[in-house]
């Protein structure tokens, strides 16, 4: 019988992260399908977390992003929190998935309408003249297992 690990999906679209069932027989497989990619790349978080990312996230365009405290890159992609051990081995996550949380801000811009005020003889009112962007930043929901699906 195999004894599933358990690891934090962060959804970075929905803004929210969850604990999901992996299996260690296939343990690549299962973080491929979890977090939508092939080629994979790991963020250390401390010496038992890390983060396993889409290796090309930040080459495809990117609806939003995740910063990790103190880390000087940005995350792209769906994430998976898994836990290791002393020998490198993939266990289930020690930290609180709210203490994870807490370490991630995911964001996404927001598009704000500018908008000029139209003044003459015959007219009278406001248009849109621009759009302004800026980034607004969420700690990821933690969803309980009713709230996940």
């Amino acid at each position: 019988m195999t004894n599933f690990l358990t690891a934090y999906l962060v959804e970075v679209e929905r803004r929210t992260i969850r604990i999901v069932t992996i299996d260690p027989d296939h343990i690549l497989a299962e973080i491929r399908r979890h977090i939508g990619c092939e080629l994979i790349d790991m963020v250390r978080i401390d010496r038992n977390h890390c983060i396993v990312v889409d290796d090309n996230g930040l080459t495809d365009e990117l609806p939003c992003f995740t910063e990790l405290k103190d880390y000087g890159s940005p995350l792209a992609g769906n994430l998976l929190i898994i836990g290791t051990d002393a020998a490198g081995d993939s266990v289930s996550p020690t930290h609180p998935i709210e203490d994870i949380a807490a370490m991630l801000m995911i964001r996404y811009p927001v598009l704000s309408p500018e908008f000029e005020m139209l003044r003459g003889p015959h007219v009278f009112g406001s248009r849109v003249s621009g759009l302004s962007v800026k980034l607004i930043g969420v700690v990821p929901t933690v969803l309980t297992e009713e709230r996940a699906h």
